[in-house]
């Protein structure tokens, strides 16, 4: 679920379009080394919102209730390496949850393994590249 094949040797254009796709999601650039085949985006929720976390928002809430998690970082790591027969782009996401106390410490750091989250980012990103391939 967190990984996918694009048919393109051109993992550059696949970098370019994923770093597109993560800033319409509102997620801000930390890292980008295009060598390396890496992006790391962060963006800040309020523990509160809405989460793909399927009942999250409730134990937001009653933690807060008691003075417990304040934040929350929504972190992604992008990793693009070529195919095993080189004639295509691997490219693995990651995404990640790291909340904080309303003292700001970390509380804990989870790793977001929700199907839908991964299958939409893949599928903006997946239309993203066909759109910049073909230059529309």
């Amino acid at each position: 679920m967190m990984m996918r094949r694009f048919d393109t040797k051109d993992d550059a254009a696949i970098l370019s379009s994923a770093a597109g796709v993560l800033q319409d999601l509102g997620f801000i650039i930390e890292e980008s080394a295009v060598k390396a085949g890496l992006i790391v985006a962060s963006k800040d929720r309020d523990t509160m919102q809405s989460s793909a976390v399927a009942g999250q928002a409730f134990m937001a809430a009653m933690i807060s209730a008691f003075g417990g998690e304040h934040s929350q970082k929504i972190r992604v790591s992008l990793v693009t390496v070529p195919s095993a027969d080189k004639n295509a782009v691997v490219v693995r996401a990651t995404f990640q949850r790291v909340i904080w106390t309303a003292m700001h410490q970390v509380a804990r750091v989870e790793t977001i393994n929700d199907a839908v989250i991964y299958r939409e980012f893949f599928d903006r990103l997946s239309q993203s590249v066909f759109l910049e391939a073909h230059n529309v």
